[in-house]
């Protein structure tokens, strides 16, 4: 009897070992990389739309300026922030304090309620991977099918082409948002300048572009989905923030487990979804 304890115990331990890990990465620490499948239908076509809003504030919102000032300014370095044209100083700190702790407090409250809804649909990780990078990754390399033969193929002119295509536009589509990004802290004037100007008067600035241009590529080319897994606190904290009556799109391993083949018969299809739902439950 003790035996047959331990056997049940070790079979449960085994089928619920993925939780003891991220889903990108296996027993040997080998990353799983992700070969995403094009996504089509209405929701993907709003998720567009929101997107091409968010791209059109990210670039936009630099030039923006009210009483000679940046609308967003955040200069770490000279501990000046700007807000919709206002200035806060480092004395002010208490009232951008309490306006975080609010925003915290909202976004626990809005988690609850509509889950990662925020993750999917507005995250600036997620919809520069999904709506810029994987989307010219699918131009240059075809969908995820097509993209795992040129992958485990071996290297020819044309998958050595491109390779070279697509990581040489993620370069430079990296270096763009590195570009804006940092317009976001110097503010555009300065950013201009470093542009314009010779690269021996602003070697910092320069400097500085180049190395959120790596950080942007090494992102999205390589690291990816892990960004979220790993190092977003918003992700690492999802698991406290949602609840059992919270909206979760996600596998359900109580009821999804253990996997059962169901033979075909030829029985009527309306029959046959009830079966299936019958089982599952």
């Amino acid at each position: 009897m003790s035996e047959e304890i331990r056997n049940v115990d070790h079979t449960e331990e085994t089928t619920e070992s993925f939780r003891d890990r991220i889903a990108t990465v296996d027993e040997k620490v080998k990353r799983n990389w992700v070969y995403a499948h094009k996504p089509k239908g209405r929701f993907y076509n709003i998720r567009s739309v929101v997107s091409w809003g968010f791209f059109a504030l990210f670039f936009i919102l630099p030039f923006i300026k009210i009483n000679g000032r940046p609308l967003f300014l955040f200069n770490i370095p000279e501990a000046k922030f700007i807000i919709f044209g206002k200035i806060f100083w480092p004395q002010d700190f208490v009232i951008f304090g309490l306006t975080m702790v609010i925003f915290i407090v909202f976004i626990v409250l809005f988690t609850a309620a509509f889950g990662r809804l925020f993750c999917g649909w507005v995250c600036p990780q997620t919809i520069f991977m999904e709506m810029l990078f994987r989307k010219v990754e699918y131009l240059i390399e075809g969908d995820a099918p097509k993209q795992k033969i040129l992958n485990n193929g071996p290297w020819t002119t044309s998958k050595t082409t491109k390779k070279i295509i697509k990581h040489v536009v993620f370069y430079l589509l990296s270096f763009i948002i590195a570009n804006f990004f940092l317009s976001y802290i110097i503010g555009m004037d300065e950013l201009k300048k470093i542009i314009t100007e010779p690269v021996s008067q602003h070697v910092v600035g320069f400097v500085t572009i180049l190395i959120f241009s790596f950080v942007f590529y090494a992102v999205y080319a390589f690291f990816r989905e892990q960004a979220c897994t790993v190092v977003c606190p918003y992700g690492r904290l999802q698991s406290v923030l949602l609840d059992p009556n919270s909206m979760l799109v996600a596998y359900d391993y109580k009821r999804g487990e253990p996997v059962e083949n169901i033979k075909r018969t030829k029985l009527p299809k309306l029959l046959q979804v009830i079966v299936l739902i019958v089982s599952s439950v």
